[in-house]
């Protein structure tokens, strides 16, 4: 609880997107009363709600009269790249707080305007070059293997390595396809562990929180891959802290980032970390839950109590090298299957260890059939804790085993799971 007397108030929520159904839920542990503003009539997160708008996040002249009418006392949104400018430009309307300005929240929404800021701050970032038309992957100097992506997509959405000029060819399409600008770039692809940074700040004092190690699941022959599995802490915590982290505390500083939640994700290559995109937002892997197990201080309860007071709330020291060990578990189904029933749930919130279970589906929903190897086939997100690693290895193959998503024929939609000792070998470090 954030000790804070909140109840009676009203938050308005930009958007409908079902993930966001955590902050029903704290919203309502601490009295406050939640509105959705979203086009969808039918979105999931309006029947948890206390009260339903169906009205387009893109019509922000509307939003502005609509909280102003019902008596809103905040906004707030939370996962999404492109209602973090909407709900800051609804935010300076209204005279009311939101973490970044329009100009840091390009950091997000901009993969090349990120990497400009990070060389001028001297944090390193993959060599890339900027793609608008096919003849520039002609001109592109770097050499195969490659990486192209949409400037301004997430969840992998649009991503395509590539290892010969006709495959870049392709790529580009599917880039472009996924692309609000209609912009790309193309990066070099390095052999590489990938990392997630999770930086706090409050009232302008800014802390790395935590890091993860993420894991790819490979069950699948799509050219990429969706991770499935995040480890805390990062087996690279020692070498982040030690060579990297001022710098990118010193750049966020130097941009004015006073409050809020964002995240940095970047690859590890002999040794050398490299910035690669961030998200000026809380992350999808919600290490919120995490850190309020670890550190009793709930990121997504604290931003909600930004919205309502302009304060981040009481001052926590954060150490990213954490008492215990954790683990997020991605469940990612088969594309194009439909989920009929979820099975294991009741079973798995009988053991302490167990965290948080957050659905991103319901039954009746279908993964999409595109959506092999991105983040769009994640149905479920299982956070667990341990005090040793074979302690966190014996949880999550248990997870594995209860938990299971099945269509109408009775057969598991489920991507086969992470190999546990693979990741238990990569665990050669101590807390």
């Amino acid at each position: 609880m954030l000790g804070y007397d909140l109840r009676g108030k009203k938050l308005l929520l930009i958007g409908g997107i079902n993930n966001t159904a955590d902050l029903v839920n704290l919203a309502h542990r601490n009295g406050v009363l939640i509105g959705v503003a979203d086009y969808n009539k039918n979105t999931y997160l309006k029947s948890l709600a206390d009260f339903a708008h169906d009205i387009s996040v893109m019509d922000e002249d509307a939003i502005v009269e609509l909280y102003k009418n019902e008596g809103y006392d905040g906004i707030i949104s939370a996962f999404n790249e492109r209602l973090g400018p909407i709900t800051r430009r609804i935010g300076e309307k209204l005279n009311v707080p939101v973490p970044f300005t329009v100009e840091q929240l390009q950091m997000s929404t901009n993969k090349k305007y990120f990497k400009h800021v990070c060389m001028e701050y001297g944090v390193p970032v993959p060599k890339e070059v900027a793609i608008s038309t096919i003849e520039d992957i002609h001109r592109c100097n770097i050499p195969f293997p490659v990486i192209i992506k949409p400037v301004d997509s997430s969840s992998s959405v649009g991503v395509m390595p590539c290892f010969t000029t006709g495959e870049l060819e392709i790529g580009y399409q599917n880039a472009i396809a996924h692309s609000h600008s209609g912009d790309a770039i193309v990066e070099q692809y390095l052999p590489f562990d990938e990392v997630n940074l999770t930086y706090i700040a409050q009232n302008g004092n800014i802390q790395l929180a935590a890091v993860h190690d993420r894991y790819f699941n490979t069950a699948q022959k799509s050219a990429t891959k969706a991770p499935d599995l995040y480890i805390y802490p990062s087996r690279y915590m020692d070498l982040i802290i030690e060579k990297y982290n001022t710098a990118i505390i010193h750049m966020l500083q130097e941009i004015g980032v006073k409050n809020g939640s964002l995240f940095i994700q970047a690859i590890i290559h002999k040794g050398q970390m490299y910035c690669y995109e961030a998200g000026m937002r809380l992350n999808g892997c919600k290490t919120y839950q995490i850190l309020e197990y670890e550190n009793n201080y709930n990121t997504f309860e604290h931003l909600m109590l930004f919205a309502l007071t302009g304060s981040m709330g009481k001052h926590v020291q954060f150490n990213p090298k954490m008492k215990r060990w954790y683990a997020t578990l991605n469940v990612l189904g088969q594309p194009g299957a439909s989920i009929a029933q979820f099975c294991g749930i009741e079973a798995l919130n009988t053991y302490p260890w167990l965290i948080h279970i957050a659905r991103r589906n319901q039954v009746g929903d279908t993964i999409p059939a595109d959506s092999a190897g991105t983040l769009v086939q994640d149905t479920t997100r299982i956070h667990l804790c341990a005090d040793t690693k074979e302690q966190l290895i014996e949880r999550i193959n248990k997870v594995n085993e209860l938990y299971q998503i099945l269509d109408a024929d009775g057969n598991s939609i489920v991507l086969t799971p992470h190999d546990t000792q693979e990741v238990y070998r990569g665990l050669d470090y101590e807390l």
